[in-house]
């Protein structure tokens, strides 16, 4: 009898009937623990973010209060944020907190007394990802009802800038990437993973996403985009699979996927690298999975400034210099930003008329026709009669 009711007190485990259910009274605590305004930064985030996700060690499932993108994001706004927050009871942050957080983290400078100037995050932020690091501490307030009427008049957010247009690999640095990217055997993923982006317009996220279900190498190969990769739903897309060289690669991520465990449709293309040699195919590839062979990529090839991301504006620009029209371009690519559509449908406008002045004014400059000998004796005998002036008209 001791051994059935530990049983039943183990995480996870319901008893029948759910009467006296200790998973289900945890469920409750975690719902209904207090977000009050005595609590620290850290500990409000905590009890916020648990209760938008639904989670079991070990078993992985799509149905979320919030998508796993966004959840990512929001633990990564609070992780820079708590650098500033973290030990403030919230019913201690006032306008000047928020200001201040704004400015060290536009500069990555904060003058601790004691201690002097540090630089406590990676390096300086731009005004739009401020923006959202700190709506993520406001949203924190709102909930525990710290969100005062005087910080509501008093605290003015840093204003939101239209991000530059990308720099994009010219077809020379394109050939110069994938070549050194080939050379090693080190190097293998970097290159497989860059073949596919490439072809694909794929972005940084959609590649992580895919899953072994998602790539289709039959008569009429495509990669699907689904929603757990996808930006928005927007972006959600079936994509071709026309080379030989991105097929290739494809084949050979998923040779690699099964060999480090991946063994059916679910399991991701990517799998999560735990330790040295194991290999979770169960979880996705985190975002720093490419980060030493890419860094050293970079280095071998002289493209110190290329990022993972940078790989998708290539693919699109390179479908608008071929005079690719920006519907087909966003078929592959699904949806980009109304400046982005302009930028890339005058990539596409100018290579078109290149390839009509290469087409057209080839032909207007041909043989000139020769004019018949009765139009010539019109045209002399007319140059030489006397001109009339005509009145009235």
């Amino acid at each position: 009898m001791n051994e059935a009711n530990d049983s039943q007190t183990q995480t996870g485990t319901h008893t029948p009937g759910h009467r006296d259910c200790p998973e289900c009274e945890r469920a409750i605590c975690v719902q209904s623990e207090e977000l009050c305004p005595g609590l620290t930064f850290r500990e409000a985030f905590r009890i916020w973010i648990e209760r938008r996700v639904i989670e079991r060690a070990g078993m992985w499932t799509n149905v979320r209060y919030v998508s796993e993108r966004t959840e990512h994001d929001l633990r990564q706004y609070a992780r820079a944020a708590g650098k500033f927050f973290n030990e403030l009871r919230l019913s201690d942050i006032h306008a000047g907190h928020l200001r201040e957080y704004q400015k060290a983290r536009a500069f990555n400078r904060l003058r601790v007394a004691g201690v002097g100037d540090t630089e406590p995050w990676g390096g300086p932020a731009g005004a739009n990802l401020i923006r959202k690091e700190v709506q993520t501490v406001v949203r924190v307030l709102r909930a525990a009802g710290a969100w005062t009427a005087h910080l509501e008049e008093c605290f003015e957010p840093v204003t939101a800038t239209e991000s530059n247009v990308p720099r994009a690999m010219t077809p020379d640095e394109q050939h110069r990437w994938l070549h050194v990217a080939s050379s090693r055997a080190e190097w293998q993923l970097v290159y497989w993973w860059s073949l596919v982006a490439l072809q694909t317009t794929a972005a940084t996220n959609e590649m992580r996403a895919l899953r072994l279900g998602d790539v289709f190498l039959g008569d009429a190969p495509v990669l699907q985009i689904r929603s757990e990769g996808a930006k928005n739903k927007f972006r959600i897309r079936t994509i071709p699979l026309e080379s030989q060289e991105v097929n290739w690669a494809m084949r050979g991520l998923l040779e690699r996927a099964r060999r480090l465990g991946a063994c059916g449709p679910h399991c991701y293309l990517f799998p999560f690298h735990v330790t040295a040699d194991r290999y979770d195919a169960a979880r996705p590839m985190s975002v720093w999975g490419l980060r030493k062979a890419w860094d050293a990529v970079r280095s071998e090839s002289g493209l110190d400034w290329l990022r993972v991301y940078d790989l998708r504006h290539a693919a699109i620009t390179r479908m608008a210099e071929a005079g690719v029209p920006i519907q087909v371009i966003m078929s592959f690519a699904g949806h980009m930003s109304p400046r982005m559509q302009q930028h890339y449908t005058a990539i596409s406008m100018q290579a078109k008329r290149g390839w009509a002045a290469t087409v057209f004014l080839r032909e207007t400059r041909g043989p000139q026709r020769k004019e018949p000998a009765r139009e010539r004796r019109m045209q002399q005998r007319q140059s030489n009669e006397p001109h009339v002036r005509v009145s009235g008209v």
